[in-house]
């Protein structure tokens, strides 16, 4: 029988059904709960692959877009000038991480100190 045909309280018991096989799933694959190592890594792990992708995006999208096409240097000029932009985006990202880990490790630090 199509949906829109079908009683209420059929479509409610199906919903029912299928809200507590769903619960039941979540909870059997469901993690434990993360400790601060684990999400101090995923952080790390971020960050690490951002330290790879920002600078080389930064570059060849300057050069080739930035500096050659709108701007229409010379290859070599777009270049240098690129990898001042990409060597600056990675210093931001650093920054970003830097201030990141240490915003999660200062109430640990306020804590010993308290005591």
């Amino acid at each position: 029988m199509p949906r829109s045909h079908r009683s209420h309280s059929t479509a409610r018991r199906a919903a029912a059904a299928a809200t507590t096989t769903t619960a039941a799933t979540a909870t059997a694959t469901e993690p434990p709960s993360e400790g601060p190592l684990a999400m101090t890594f995923k952080i790390f792990l971020l960050f690490a692959g951002l330290t790879v992708k920002v600078p080389v995006g930064l570059y060849f999208t300057c050069k080739l877009l930035l500096f050659q096409t709108l701007l229409m240097m010379s290859p070599d000029d777009s270049g240098f000038y690129a990898t001042i932009v990409s060597v600056v985006g990675l210093h931001v990202v650093l920054a970003i991480f830097v201030f990141i880990v240490w915003k999660e490790g200062l109430p640990q630090w306020r804590e010993e100190k308290d005591e």
